[in-house]
């Protein structure tokens, strides 16, 4: 069974940046999250989906 939720540093390495620029990312409001009680958990297809429109915009500009 695929694990469906990430946390900070989970979500971290599946995108490949530091902890500290995906919390920076949840203060600022620029990456879906979901706060359970005190725990911050990203759901997993939430991401990708946010990663992929992403490289989408990434690749009109250039």
């Amino acid at each position: 069974m695929e694990k469906r939720f990430l946390n900070v540093p989970e979500v971290a390495v599946y995108l490949g940046f530091k902890q500290s620029a995906i919390r920076k990312w949840i203060r600022q409001g620029r990456i879906p999250f979901n706060r359970f009680r005190r725990n911050i958990r990203f759901d997993l297809k939430l991401i990708e989906q946010w990663a992929d429109e992403r490289r989408e915009n990434t690749r009109i500009i250039q």
